[in-house]
């Protein structure tokens, strides 16, 4: 089940940032992007089973290939194996980092159970839950070689607002996801935040009322450019916090990709 989960690719951001993050003359931060990859690949395998998600980037879900069962082991291994790496290179502060971002992982699973069908969650929290359940490990693949902790965290904050935006917009094709999936599971998002205040329909949606209408009224609102500005000032946060980094271009770049990408 670990290999269909590589198998299954993604956009390997997080070794990406492992790699782009290390100081020049460094060697190849290869472990710590194997590492936070890992963690990445456990949550997926545990929210798919946790949030009933029956796809996962166009395939079936390790819970509906193999069982829930056997899903959560796997998940559970995937954990293991990830910090396996880093005792194996006797790596005692990558450990400790990696530690507090998959504790910050399940503070924000939590905070994301307790908000469930609720429209008025407040935006802070939103925006803590974002830098619990993503900026955290984003974070930790910055650090882990040695780069910016603050880059990774904004950065982080940034890609899940955008991938909450596409939950809203997004094409299952380009996606690999269902749109819907956050409305329908009552997970409040900035998007569907912001539209729940200025439409009932949508608010009644999130709080667990009928969904017929509800993703369309959410576009008329104009949430989803609100909540793009959103993600676009956390992305400049993110390159405002890069000071004399090797790969700094290439680390700017990859900001303005993340809150611009279809998938």
């Amino acid at each position: 089940m670990g290999a269909d989960a590589l198998a299954a690719g993604g956009k390997r951001l997080r070794p990406m940032l492992a790699y782009l993050s290390a100081p020049a003359g460094a060697t190849d931060p290869v472990t710590a992007g194997v590492a936070v990859e890992l963690v990445h690949m456990a949550t997926l395998v545990h929210d798919d089973l946790i949030d009933r998600a029956a796809v996962r980037r166009g395939r079936a879900a390790a819970w509906t290939a193999h069982g829930e069962i056997a899903a959560c082991a796997a998940g559970d291994y995937l954990f293991a194996r990830a910090f396996a790496e880093l005792a194996g290179e006797g790596d005692e502060h990558g450990v400790a980092v990696l530690a507090e971002a998959s504790l910050g992982l399940a503070r924000g699973e939590a905070m994301q159970r307790r908000q469930r069908h609720d429209p008025a969650t407040p935006i802070e929290a939103y925006l803590e839950r974002c830098a619990l359940k993503t900026g955290k490990l984003f974070e930790a693949a910055c650090l882990l070689p040695g780069g910016s902790g603050a880059f990774g965290l904004n950065l982080g904050i940034a890609f899940q607002i955008a991938d909450d935006i596409l939950d809203c917009s997004g094409d299952t094709i380009e996606t690999g996801k269902i749109p819907g999936t956050d409305l329908r599971d009552g997970t409040p998002t900035l998007p569907l935040l912001y539209a729940a205040a200025e439409d009932e329909v949508v608010r009644a949606a999130l709080a667990g009322g009928p969904l017929d209408g509800a993703l369309v009224r959410v576009a008329a609102t104009g949430a989803l450019e609100r909540s793009r500005e959103v993600a676009l000032d956390y992305a400049s946060r993110a390159r405002a916090a890069l000071d004399g980094e090797h790969r700094r271009d290439e680390l700017e770049a990859l900001a303005h990709a993340v809150v611009n990408r279809k998938r």
